[in-house]
């Protein structure tokens, strides 16, 4: 039974147990419109999220969009190559501008034509020419804070608190040798799925679930944490005599590895959660992304993004490799979604909070992560 006082810590004791002794949330964390709240104003307002590539926009005007629960933001490369972003409205009456990806050289309201450039100042605004002390240079979209690790883009809601170097830790220097700066970004996917973010992203952190769930796709994957420092967790994952963790067990493929990995690189592949709910992927020829959007607290949207080392991209071979790649995250990433709204599904029930198995550390580190933000 959900308690009066969601947010006392005496409700959590047994999940902040260490891990073969905790239980995991309970219900209502996953069911709750006053617990999610707490998190979009405690942890998504307020921490940095990853939004996609900057070679995904590399020409002026390129943009992306990007519906957090902190508000509508956009995400545009200006007329002097510098990345920027802005809160998705129209400074009038608050419209939002623009969907998707795309190119505009420059952002037209689509409800007065208010006319905005590539920096954020507003150049046009139709009809204002009467309005008592209106100034075109105080009405530009408002920012957001922007940042890039190795071309992977971030924002923060909050105009303040740590930076995102802060926030990452030894995350780059962990993965320099991924020379993930050389990556591009070839195809992103979007799902919208049924069920709270965090079921999503629990899933994606243990390898306890491949052989139930991906019995006929993915197969048993054995693993192990990953020490970190900073907002992220890790575990490595592996298939032994498996030469690319990114296609599925048995399938040849003629990509090479990226150049200078070493040992457990060459073995297997880390899936990371860059915290609150975000997952980088990096395998031995490939990266990809699992980047979660909360859009209420059962709905989530999912979006997967493939990324491959330049100088693979340019080879001959690339284009007739890819279907094997794609085959295997188009056929694993349903059977995900799937479980997880069996998991939603399954809230509802007055039950008690479950307990944590061996291969489930990053679960309960993510857990507790959560618990850190949200208690009084």
């Amino acid at each position: 039974m959900q308690p009066e006082n969601l947010f006392d810590p005496s409700h959590y004791e047994s999940v902040r147990r260490p891990l073969l002794e905790a239980t995991t949330l309970p219900p209502w964390c996953y069911t709750s419109a006053v617990f999610y709240e707490r998190e979009v104003e405690c942890i998504f307002k307020r921490c940095w999220q990853f939004v996609g590539r900057s070679d995904e926009i590399p020409a002026p005007g390129d943009y992306l969009s990007f519906d957090g629960a902190g508000g509508p933001v956009v995400i545009i490369r200006g007329e002097d190559q510098q990345i920027r972003a802005f809160y998705n409205v129209c400074r009038h009456r608050g419209t939002r501008m623009l969907d998707g990806m795309g190119c505009a050289r420059r952002v037209v309201c689509p409800y007065h034509s208010w006319v905005y450039r590539t920096d954020g100042s507003l150049e046009r605004a139709p009809g204002m020419a009467e309005t008592v002390g209106f100034d075109l240079e105080a009405e530009g979209l408002l920012p957001v804070r922007f940042s890039q690790w190795a071309g992977f883009m971030f924002i923060c809601y909050a105009p303040d608190g740590p930076t995102l170097e802060h926030s990452l830790g030894n995350l780059p220097t962990f993965f320099e040798s991924y020379q993930p700066y050389n990556l591009a970004c070839v195809r992103r996917i979007e799902y919208q799925v049924r069920s709270n973010w965090k079921l999503l992203m629990e899933n994606a952190l243990e390898a306890y679930h491949t052989g139930t769930v991906h019995r006929d796709t993915l197969g048993r994957q054995d693993s192990k944490p990953v020490p970190s420092d900073g907002d992220w967790g890790a575990l490595y994952a592996y298939i032994d005599n498996h030469d690319s963790m990114a296609v599925l067990p048995g399938t040849a493929t003629s990509l090479p590895h990226i150049e200078g990995l070493t040992g457990d690189q060459l073995r297997g592949s880390y899936f990371t959660d860059l915290y609150p709910c975000t997952q980088f992927v990096f395998a031995q020829d490939s990266m990809w992304w699992l980047a979660i959007e909360p859009t209420g607290v059962d709905t989530c949207k999912l979006v997967l993004g493939s990324c491959f080392p330049e100088s693979t991209i340019a080879l001959e071979n690339f284009e007739a490799a890819l279907p094997s790649y794609y085959e295997r995250w188009d056929r694993a990433t349903p059977e995900d979604n799937a479980i997880a709204e069996a998991q939603q599904l399954g809230q509802s029930v007055n039950r008690p909070a479950g307990r944590f198995a061996a291969e489930e550390f990053c679960v309960h580190q993510l857990s507790n992560w959560v618990l850190d933000r949200v208690l009084d």
